[in-house]
């Protein structure tokens, strides 16, 4: 996907942590709840569960090619479409497709019964504030969702423990090509502007800025980007392009445009 300002970390050398996500009590925005009781399947009577070790394993290495493929032959070998531990599969997949800003609907593949859990409304909420471009949506919705798998309720715990692991990667990931991008959209960007996209606190956000050279001037509250080379690496599986100039253009005057909407 080439252009919605996105964020995790700011650079290649310093990452943007989230503080929000990093396991605290869900905020009032957090109310999805645990999966329901049926959920709570044991490996001999779901199709899935025995599937989920090598996403696992991969998630542990930061493969997320190597996630999407196996979740991808997963979801096809898979018998019993409308088990609810089918999300063990398309949450991975759903998330690592996100990692690596490549948006495809496996949500769509869902049953209803399936899709209206709590734990497919959270991660497709997320999928959609990050398809919409709607970035002060997508550091709430991330919380959400990363709550939710740390419930001390939540099914199946080695589950929730890989897909927290892939909301942090995602945010990551999500900062990290907003921060390339609005690097170049900018020549001067007004503090609370540049929060919005990247969903951090004020001395968190300017510290990370300014170690890689933003300049801030506190009387005008006005964030001066330092210049960036036209392509920077990726610190995720799977590189990503800088977008083109007039392509920045659009991207940045229609995301200001849902912002101030």
């Amino acid at each position: 996907m080439d252009g919605p300002l996105t964020p995790p970390p700011t650079s290649q050398d310093t990452p943007i942590v989230d503080a929000s996500v990093t396991g605290t009590a869900p905020s009032a925005n957090a109310t999805v709840q645990a999966a329901p009781p049926e959920a709570n399947a044991t490996p001999a009577e779901s199709p899935h569960l025995p599937l989920f070790p090598p996403i696992a394993a991969l998630q542990a290495n930061a493969d997320y090619q190597g996630i999407i493929q196996a979740a991808e032959r997963a979801d096809l070998v898979a018998v019993n479409d409308e088990h609810p531990t089918r999300l063990v599969i398309t949450a991975p997949l759903v998330l690592s497709y996100l990692i690596v800003d490549d948006l495809k609907f496996a949500l769509t593949r869902l049953p209803t019964a399936v899709a209206s859990l709590p734990l497919a409304q959270a991660v497709f909420n997320l999928f959609a504030s990050a398809w919409e471009r709607r970035y002060e949506h997508v550091y709430r919705r991330a919380e959400v969702l990363f709550n939710l798998v740390q419930q001390a309720d939540f099914p199946h715990p080695d589950v929730g423990a890989v897909i927290a692991g892939l909301v942090k990667a995602f945010l990551e990931a999500f900062r990290q090509r907003t921060f390339a991008l609005v690097s170049r959209a900018y020549t001067s960007i007004p503090l609370p502007l540049a929060q919005t996209y990247f969903g951090l606190p004020n001395e968190q956000f300017l510290s990370v800025v300014s170690a890689q050279g933003w300049q801030f001037d506190a009387s005008t509250q006005v964030l001066t980007p330092a210049p960036v080379a036209r392509a920077a690496p990726s610190a995720v599986a799977g590189a990503w392009h800088s977008p083109s100039t007039l392509s920045v253009f659009d991207v940045v005057t229609d995301s200001v445009a849902r912002l101030e909407a």
